[in-house]
């Protein structure tokens, strides 16, 4: 009898969990829509961390001629201080693990990492801006140094702001990035030239106030 009341408790406790789980997309969806503000200055200062499961990087290269490969850099890390009175003044970091390759390959993932990447010896990917200049609109250079494959050299992002939201108790700033480089200018030539030299690198972040 006992173990006949258990069972019915955990059914019952069951049914009201894949109730709440079904309601809960009907109460995102009653909600309204976010009011992005595309002011810099409407943000508040403080410091912003970058949420990781609204970010995105994404790597295109030519291979054979034939296509623009794709692959995706899971594991992103970054943060910066910001100040609405002086939005240029800005200090972005941002860290890439060259073992979270993504080509929806396993063994692809390993051989890139390990042979086009070197992670084994090139563990993280890094860049750190040295200056921000805005640009029309709601564009903008971030200018700064990419430390790749134990290289250092200047790399220019062309960003995009896609503004400031403040929504479920939340404060977030959304930009969109893209950069162009060689990557045998830091010494990064496997595979060259079957697989092209020219990196094109696409960023998709959004950064949270702490």
């Amino acid at each position: 009898m006992l173990a006949r009341r258990l069972a019915l408790a955990a059914a019952s406790l069951s049914l009201l969990g894949g109730l709440a789980l079904l309601g809960a997309p009907a109460a995102l969806a009653q909600m309204p829509a976010p009011n992005v503000i595309k002011d810099p200055k409407a943000a508040p200062a403080g410091v912003y961390k970058l949420d990781p499961r609204h970010a995105s990087a994404t790597v295109k290269l030519a291979h054979m001629g034939l296509s623009h490969y794709t692959l995706r850099l899971d594991t992103i890390a970054g943060s910066y201080t910001y100040d609405p009175a002086h939005p240029t003044a800005t200090q972005v970091s941002v860290t890439l693990d060259p073992k979270s390759v993504d080509t929806g390959d396993t063994k692809f993932n390993e051989e890139i990492s390990d042979k086009f990447l070197d992670a084994g010896k090139f563990p993280t990917i890094t860049f750190t801006s040295t200056k921000i200049i805005a640009g029309a609109g709601d564009r903008g250079e971030v200018e700064g140094i990419l430390d790749f494959h134990g290289v250092q050299k200047p790399v220019t992002l062309h960003v995009t702001y896609r503004g400031f939201v403040e929504m479920m108790k939340q404060q977030r700033m959304g930009f969109s990035g893209e950069a162009t480089f060689k990557r045998s200018d830091f010494g990064a030539t496997s595979y060259i030239p079957l697989v092209g030299d020219e990196i094109t690198l696409l960023v998709e972040v959004e950064f949270a106030k702490q």
